[in-house]
């Protein structure tokens, strides 16, 4: 029988806790004020920056003892209002760059960038033939990857904003291109270390600690105070991809409550991660289309033929499946030549293919032409390398920055959506995007993860009204994506969004949800944060925490 309850611990004391950074410095608290969206700007009295648990635990202890709000941020990377501070401070985790040591450091790797020294191991299971890291959370992704690339290893996750910090991606569950052949985060999180409020440390390693028939956890903390955990009642969509409140499933494991949980039951220290051996080669392919139809054509070819082979076979296998609509290729055709985006396309796709050897090569580069000409492609730029893969990869990028300078220069906001519906109703779903988009009369683009379901739909407002119109028609697409049985966010999480509902601002989560599973979220946050200090505003309003309180 699996155990339900889990005991909690003090934090590792690596360095004195005195020798903890702040500042109260007007110009260095507001970089911590905004995300990448600027959807929304806060207010905070002072900013921390630990370097360890202890640090963490410190900070936390006194926030709780003091009812002061506290915000915990990454590298700024997210969209939602997630790291965006409604008061009090923030406790910054960009210097949490050090593995805790232990026993022998035989296995520690350290790497340094720009001055920053990090730190963590690298760990073997020869029995089961897998690699393991053990890192702290203030690690870069794009320092992972410089690291595991030397040991011919990968950390599957990829997120489209590589700068984004490894804590930050678990506290959100974070996403990307390659999820469709990966899968997402959680898929890779074996062990996280996590400072409760309380100060006490949780040390949840998978496959220790599953919900019972009761659907519930208790936390025994240090003092002695049990805390019990009732799991929510609302079923989640059946998605591969979905970062919408917090995870519940049936005899769930205790570590997929706080993965996806966007900081508000505790903050992680310590991140243990499973790693693939590294891709040898890819094969970037950038098709375009005369139309939309045949683009959406061969991406179901190629999703189809992916999924259908068999382990031991040499056929077509995606790492990624990229869409691009006609609005997505009209802005990108502001930026590139025709040589990289012809002047007929109306629609495009992205893919990788791993090529396992040189020996398999033409046989694969044949499949994929005989594809692509079977759903009559108009032009395909292919070629080996990493040069070209990441101008590839830069295109695509382009696109969502090219919507941000756009909608600024008009003194207004991008009002998007990370929509995934399950498969059976993408085409239902596609029909509505255009539906609503054409019948707003907003210019828009419709691109993304289309390998998984999962599109960013765009509007690009220019002018105060336009941006008013296109907030309402959005909601009409979080609509009847939940309709369909889908998410109304796949991979950026549901930070402080809200949506408009007659003239009045609504928790974007009630649409999945509705009140009764919002008050569930409420009562789980407050078991572990009663004094309601944690991220205040992120995932459900700071109202759901009061009305438990009265």
């Amino acid at each position: 029988m699996f155990r339900h309850e889990i005991h909690a611990e003090k934090p590792i004391k690596d360095v004195p806790e005195t020798d903890l950074a702040t500042s109260t410095e007007p110009s260095i608290v507001e970089n911590y004020l905004t995300d990448e969206a600027r959807l929304i700007v806060g207010k905070a009295e002072k900013v921390f920056f630990p370097r360890t648990e202890a640090h963490i635990a410190k900070i936390l202890t006194e926030a709780s003892k003091n009812k002061i709000r506290l915000t915990v941020s990454g590298a700024g990377t997210g969209i939602t209002g997630s790291r965006v501070p409604q008061g009090g401070i923030v406790l910054a985790t960009e210097r949490m760059t050090g593995v805790f040591e232990r026993g022998s450091t035989k296995n520690l790797v350290s790497y340094s960038d720009l001055g920053v020294k990090y730190t963590l191991y690298i760990l073997e299971d020869a029995e089961k033939n897998e690699h393991y890291a053990i890192a702290p959370p203030g690690t870069p992704l794009e320092a992972l990857k410089r690291i595991f690339d030397e040991k011919n290893l990968l950390y599957p996750p990829d997120t489209t904003e590589m700068t984004a910090l490894l804590g930050g991606t678990v506290a959100t569950n974070a996403s990307g291109a390659r999820t469709f052949h990966y899968g997402c985060t959680r898929d890779y999180v074996r062990r996280l270390r996590v400072v409760l409020p309380s100060g006490d440390v949780l040390d949840i390693e998978r496959g220790k600690v599953f919900a019972g028939e009761e659907n519930k956890f208790d936390i025994i903390l240090t003092s002695g105070e049990r805390i019990t955990v009732e799991l929510p009642a609302y079923k989640m969509p059946d998605l591969k991809k979905n970062a919408a409140g917090y995870y519940t499933k049936p005899g769930m494991d205790l570590i997929d409550l706080f993965i996806g949980s966007e900081g508000t039951l505790g903050v992680i220290s310590e991140v243990e991660i499973k790693l693939e051996s590294q891709v040898k080669n890819v094969l970037p392919v950038f098709a375009h289309f005369t139309s939309e139809t045949d683009a959406i054509k061969f991406e179901k070819s190629l999703r189809n033929l992916s999924r259908s082979k068999k382990p031991d076979e040499v056929g077509i296998d995606a790492l990624s499946i990229e869409f691009f609509d006609e609005g997505s290729v009209r802005l990108l055709r502001t930026k590139y030549p025709p040589s990289k985006i012809p002047t007929e396309s109306k629609s495009a796709v992205f893919f990788e293919q791993e090529i396992p050897n040189e020996d398999v090569f033409n046989h694969l580069l044949e499949n994929c032409v005989d594809l692509l000409e079977s759903c009559n492609v108009l032009n395909t730029m292919a070629s080996l390398g990493m040069d070209w893969l990441k101008e590839i990869k830069d295109i695509r990028h382009a696109l969502p920055e090219l919507i941000n300078t756009i909608v600024r220069s008009k003194g207004v906001h991008k009002v998007a959506t990370d929509i995934a519906v399950p498969e059976g109703a993408f085409d239902k779903m596609m029909s509505y995007y255009h539906n609503v988009g054409k019948t707003a009369g907003i210019s828009y683009a419709i691109f993304g993860h289309v390998g998984d379901n999962h599109l960013h739909f765009n509007f690009i407002p220019d002018s105060k009204e336009t941006l008013a119109q296109a907030e309402r028609a959005c909601a009409l697409l979080w609509k009847k994506a939940v309709d369909l049985g889908g998410t109304i966010t796949a991979e950026h999480g549901v930070g402080k969004k809200t949506y408009l509902a007659n003239g009045k601002r609504k928790p974007l989560l009630e649409l999945m949800y509705g009140v009764d599973g919002l008050r569930s979220i409420a009562r789980i946050k407050h078991a572990f944060d009663p004094n309601h200090i944690l991220n205040v505003g992120n995932i459900i309003p700071i109202s759901y925490l009061e009305d438990i309180s009265r």
